[in-house]
């Protein structure tokens, strides 16, 4: 719950009385974060997509702060901090581990998460001595499940692809990383609980926008529920997202720019879709296609 102090910071803010200018020093910026997000999902607060998605109180945050009533909130898990493997333990590509480092990092802090929650180092190293190329590949890593697959596999492969656009492979002749073999699909995934309760609202009518707003997502994490669901044998119609028509245009952008190309597609049809849908239509397609 906000203490009274808590409040009269975010009512001076309100008011615009930034004389208090630090007021919020004593927490983190993944915990304000946190606290950002559970006053979206209280409908307190929304972001302002026509300002950079600058935070801003809604009337109902702001009838809160004016009558000063208690907010409860969720308070964030405290992650310890866990030991990171030695670097030199898989012999890789030291300057494209670097880059993944950095990528790793900037997922990490948009997410509000420590670095190793998106990949720990021996999964960036692992990345870095075999440079997958597509989802398959990818998905051999260690620490990558479908999970991870579905919400980073892209970012990181293209930049893998980016980084082979200037650089050339490294070839290793130790033995201390071997990947795991290539043969056979990948397994369906089995869905967990909070992927059946996307689905099961999805099936009852409510829209993607909807579901996410309700259940305090992104739209884009919407849509990666819905593609584990597919994945683990549950049908999905996509004809409740968007038209025949709009599919055909998606079919034909993958079938022009290739599966691996989500920023290509996205881009030739103008990015006027979310990356999650485009995700779960690949998804579906290749099933479809199989």
């Amino acid at each position: 719950m906000l203490t009274g102090a808590d409040t009269e910071k975010v009512r001076k803010f309100g008011h615009h009385e930034l004389s208090t200018y630090g007021i919020g020093k004593d927490n983190t910026r993944q915990e304000w974060g946190a606290i950002g997000r559970e006053l979206i999902r209280l409908g307190l607060a929304k972001q302002d997509s026509q300002r950079f998605n600058v935070l801003e109180l809604t009337a109902e945050g702001r009838a809160v702060l004016t009558q000063r009533k208690p907010v409860q909130l969720t308070k964030p898990m405290k992650v310890p901090e866990r030991r990171e493997h030695a670097v030199g333990e898989i012999a890789c590509d030291e300057t494209l581990f670097e880059k993944l480092r950095a990528l790793r990092k900037r997922l990490a802090d948009e997410r509000g998460v420590p670095p190793y929650i998106v990949f720990s180092d021996v999964s960036l190293r692992q990345i870095a001595r075999v440079y997958p190329a597509s989802s398959g590949e990818f998905a051999r890593i260690s620490g990558v499940g479908q999970r991870k697959l579905a919400e980073f596999g892209d970012t990181f492969l293209r930049e893998v692809a980016d980084y082979l656009a200037t650089y050339p492979r490294q070839i290793f002749a130790d033995d201390s990383f071997t990947a795991a073999p290539a043969a056979g699909p990948l397994r369906r995934g089995a869905m967990n609980d909070t992927t059946r309760e996307s689905l099961k609202r999805f099936r009852a009518g409510e829209s993607v926008p909807e579901i996410a707003s309700r259940r305090g997502f992104v739209v884009g994490t919407i849509y990666g529920h819905l593609a584990n669901a597919f994945e683990a044998g549950e049908a999905i119609d996509l004809g409740q997202i968007i038209s025949e028509s709009e599919q055909e245009s998606i079919r034909a952008a993958f079938a022009k720019h290739g599966g691996g190309n989500l920023v290509g597609v996205s881009e030739a049809l103008g990015s006027r879709y979310d990356m999650g849908l485009l995700r779960l239509c690949r998804t579906v397609q290749q099933r479809h296609r199989s």
